[in-house]
């Protein structure tokens, strides 16, 4: 594991913060390609991940605070100080925060471009889950985003001085990281396949399809991973679910609700015919 890849001075570049702009970069290049090959406009691709990209981290940071609030009263200057325990950067992210911040960003963005929400969610949507896979890997090299002890072959011993090994110390637990960077690729490839084949039906579909796909797969993370008590929703059959991921599953559920009964413009019959010869 290597959290720290170098640093000069107070600055340091993390094996995080890499990792995350990876799957920043990957999801954006193939979100263009899937752009082109519906004819839409490659410039607001490009636009549009901008202000995705910061969106993600500002509403992950705030997401984090709010479920952390007691770890920064009395010093709500920490909430947006990049200079913290003798080096520069903010720890401390929420994922589920992020996503409903660039989902509202997206909505507005598309408001201002008079842009249709759904057509471009289709395009970028999926490769969100490509992002997650990546990024998980960023999660895994910092030791956070952890589980919970193990006795399973694969249980992993993160090193002291990381999050996950300040917790449990010298214990394998679970790579919960890797659980999730896994289960979102095999999304990914599931729901690109699921469009090749025909399956999209309306506009938007691919967009619900991604966030139903991502709640059920963080939930079921979930069920493994550490959390602080503050941040548990309710525990079952001995693990739990946390406030993100019932957050994460509540979304699942509208994704679900909106496909079942097609709450969308349906697909002109050539591009039905035409994803099906794809």
């Amino acid at each position: 594991m290597h959290r720290e890849i170098f640093h000069i001075g107070r600055f340091s570049l993390h094996s995080w913060g890499v990792m995350v702009a990876l799957g920043f970069a990957l999801g954006m290049w193939v979100a263009v390609r899937r752009a082109k090959k519906v004819g839409f406009p490659e410039k607001h691709i490009f636009d549009i991940s901008i202000a995705l990209i910061i969106a993600a981290i500002v509403g992950s940071r705030l997401w984090y605070v709010f479920t952390h609030i007691e770890e920064f009263s009395g010093n709500w200057l920490d909430v947006i100080n990049p200079f913290q325990g003798g080096g520069f950067g903010i720890s401390g992210m929420a994922m589920v925060g992020g996503v409903v911040a660039t989902i509202i960003t997206a909505v507005i963005f598309c408001l201002i471009r008079k842009i249709n929400f759904f057509e471009i969610g289709d395009i970028i949507a999926p490769t969100f889950l490509l992002g997650m896979f990546v990024g998980r890997w960023g999660c895994f090299l910092n030791g956070c985003c952890f589980g919970r002890e193990s006795n399973m072959p694969w249980a992993v011993v993160f090193p002291n001085n990381s999050p996950a090994g300040s917790v449990f110390p010298g214990v394998r637990i679970h790579p919960t990281e890797l659980y999730e960077s896994f289960i979102d690729l095999f999304f990914f490839l599931m729901l690109v396949l699921w469009e090749k084949r025909g399956g999209k039906k309306f506009v938007g579909h691919s967009f619900w399809m991604a966030f139903f796909l991502y709640g059920i797969g963080r939930a079921i993370v979930d069920y493994w991973r550490w959390y602080e008590p503050q941040e548990i929703f309710f525990k079952y059959l001995g693990g739990n679910l946390s406030i993100h991921g019932a957050m994460a599953l509540a979304l699942s559920i509208v994704s679900l609700f909106v496909m079942i009964f097609r709450i969308g413009k349906p697909l002109p019959q050539k591009a039905v015919r035409k994803s099906r010869e794809k």
